[in-house]
């Protein structure tokens, strides 16, 4: 994975650990980004593809009337400009997205003049009323989704962190919503799936392998005792469904989270722990990806639990904060939208965070979301000797960090919310 990587220390403001796009606000009507220069870039940048592309067919046309030291050397330098070309091609896809995305937003920005006009600053319009707030907000979503990247992340990530007190408000009217509709508390079956002997996890690498994956009808929680630890792994979400059907890992437990209530899949977590033997008096680490992040927040947070450390995997910020002596370290995929959605950067809550601006492929708009690209982040945490992480890494895994000769019993549950289809 090619990307920069960085580790933040200790809960570091969150003005050090983002990037803000310009401000576009009523009050500061002047600066704006230039979508002109955007597009423009796009097509320069589509030029030099197509001209060294070009470069590349006629070096490999000359090298085959030189002599084989020479033919070995062009050959080796029309790859790597190949290579080059392809990645012009590929930003200038993603220029050309991003363009689009602001020209919509300056669309429907020239349209909303009339809220300024009436000499009110955004900043005293009331949340719940500011149309602008709304707009330019899920603007900045779309834009985050539809041309994922550590610039329209960001700005996404602002305008969520401008209206958090806004966010758990409309995640529980929407919770509310669903209730109203017929959608009431659900009843629970836990199961296990399977039970096998493993090997106490030593590493990142480890922990963010052994996430059960986000597939219908499959365990969602594991869990792992060892002599020493019990580590609790949550996966992400499965179902886009807002109706509470059978999977309670949906769209509907995330608003739930959101909304700084318990959700199903919290319930079902709990009731795996329990079901597999882990108690209050052991050291407990809970590692979750995405929705499991939350939930993972979620668990930290409750003081009778007694949660030690906590891994997050690619997830936002969930409301309130986690107890106090709360060990947390924290992934994050600078270009990964999802990560945006609870606003304020994770450093403000995690001790630790390993952060990337990884390269995907355009057209997916959740590929820096994706476990896989996480697992490769774990891999740079491993073999980084920055002080703070050889230490989170001893806080995390212990003993374990130094041997792998600790067994331990896995097990993997599976959970359902009873008569739903």
């Amino acid at each position: 994975m090619t990307g920069s990587t960085s580790m933040l220390g200790a809960r570091v403001p969150d003005a050090a650990a983002t990037a803000d796009l310009t401000d576009r606000s009523p009050t500061n009507p002047t600066m704006s980004v230039s979508t002109y220069a955007v597009a423009h870039f796009a097509r320069r940048l589509d030029e030099l593809a197509r001209d060294l592309a070009a470069w590349v067919v006629r070096a490999r046309i000359v090298a085959t009337l030189t002599d084989a030291a020479c033919r070995s050397t062009i050959e080796t330098v029309s790859d790597r400009c190949s290579r080059v070309a392809e990645q012009f091609g590929v930003d200038s896809l993603r220029a050309q997205h991003a363009a689009n995305a602001y020209e919509s937003i300056e669309s429907w920005w020239s349209g909303t003049q009339s809220w300024a006009a009436r000499g009110v600053p955004e900043a005293e319009w009331p949340p719940a009323f500011s149309l602008a707030g709304f707009g330019l907000t899920a603007l900045a979503g779309a834009a985050a989704f539809l041309a994922p990247s550590q610039m329209t992340v960001s700005a996404f990530r602002r305008r969520i962190t401008g209206m958090s007190s806004m966010v758990p408000v409309v995640a529980g009217a929407l919770s509310a919503g669903a209730r109203a509709g017929g959608v009431q508390p659900s009843h629970l079956a836990v199961s296990p799936v399977a039970r096998s002997d493993c090997r106490a996890p030593a590493s990142f690498t480890d922990v963010v392998a052994r996430i059960p994956g986000a597939r219908p009808n499959e365990a969602q929680v594991r869990i792992e005792k060892t002599s020493t630890a019990s580590f609790v792994y949550i996966g992400g979400t499965v179902s886009s469904d807002l109706s509470g059907g059978r999977e309670p890992w949906d769209m509907a437990s995330n608003v739930a989270a959101m909304a700084g209530q318990v959700s199903d899949s919290e319930r079902g977590v709990r009731a795996a722990m329990s079901a597999a033997g882990v108690t209050s008096s052991d050291r407990i680490v809970v590692v979750g990806h995405s929705q499991g992040g939350l939930v993972a927040q979620r668990l930290a947070a409750d003081p009778q639990l007694g949660v030690r450390d906590v891994v997050l995997v690619g997830s936002p910020q969930a409301p309130g904060g986690v107890s106090p002596g709360v060990h947390v370290v924290a992934l994050e995929n600078r270009n990964d939208p999802i990560t945006a959605l609870g606003g304020r950067a994770i450093e403000s809550r995690a001790d630790i965070t390993v952060a990337s601006t990884p390269q995907t492929s355009p057209g997916d708009a959740l590929a820096a979301h994706h476990v896989s690209v996480y697992r490769e982040l774990a891999v740079q945490a491993d073999a980084s000797r920055d002080p703070s992480l050889v230490n989170a890494r001893r806080e995390v895994f212990g003993a374990n960090a130094e041997t792998d000769a600790y067994a331990c019993q896995a097990s993997e549950w599976r959970v359902d919310r009873v008569g739903r289809n």
